[in-house]
Order: structure tokens, then sequence, then C-alpha cells
């Protein structure tokens, strides 16, 4: 994700979720001036709504308090503060998970991602072999052809 960021000359947002993650560490703080004034305004800059790039991690974790705005992000781009809605830069968003969802809310959010891939666990023997590469890069193909 970072590289990609990099690439694009973009920002990056990470975060790994839990079922107590909190909306402020995904979307921002509430602004206190603002909340002196009666708005309910969250400061995005640094966080989700204002990244070009973003990798969510056990995103099926997420609690509903944060499922429905991160739908609308990923879904339309736009991000809901204080009675208007923002557009959000985001490119690309990456989730990871360690299961698939079983509900019917976090399967609305598992639509959302038009590209998925499942990655079984690394064998003993792969583990041997990913521990004896000089270069974790380097392929595991012996004739050097990287096709």
């Amino acid at each position: 994700g970072q590289r990609l960021a990099m690439l694009c000359d973009g920002t990056f947002f990470q975060r790994l979720l839990t079922r107590f993650t909190t909306p402020e560490e995904l979307f921002g703080p509430l602004s206190l001036k603002s909340l002196e004034q009666d708005e309910y305004r969250r400061v995005t800059a640094g966080f989700l709504p204002t990244a070009d790039i973003a990798f969510l991690d056990e995103i099926f974790k997420a609690n509903s308090a944060i499922l429905n705005t991160l739908l609308t992000i990923l879904n339309e781009r736009k991000f809901d503060n204080a009675g208007s809605r923002e557009s959000c830069n985001i490119r690309c968003v990456v989730g990871a998970s360690n299961e698939l969802p079983e509900s019917e809310e976090l399967v609305a959010l598992f639509d959302r991602f038009l590209i998925r891939k499942e990655v079984s666990p690394v064998s003993d023997e792969g583990v041997l072999k990913l521990l004896s590469m000089r270069n974790p890069g380097e392929t595991l193909c012996s004739d050097g052809d990287n096709d």
C-alpha cells in the first residue's frame, strides 16, 4: 500500500480494525471548536477520508458504527461531515481478513471490493523456503524464468 501511494504521489492510511475500533480512529477526531458551535464535524486530515490509498487489516471486524460510513466512502467516494457531503480522494482500498464475512451487513462491505484474492496459509515447507531466501522478494522458481 505504501509503495502504491508513493507511485501515485498520494497519501497512505492504514489501520488494524477490531470490534473495539472507534470511528475517530478511521475518520478523525471531533473538532472541539465546531462542537462549541453545536456542529458535529470531524477533523479528517491524516485519516481515511483524505487518503489516496488505504490498507484496512481485519476489515470484517469493523463494528456497525464504522460500517455505514465505510460503505459510503467505498461506494460513492463521499464522506458525510457536519451535515455536508465531502468528496474523498480515495483511489484504492485494500482490505485483508483472516475470515470471510458471514453476516448480511458484512456481505455488503465484501461486495464493494471488485478484486478479491484468497490466499492460502503458507505450508511448513514454504515457511522454510521463505526463511532461507537471501532476498525475500526473489522468486521461488528454480530456472529464473519469471513468466
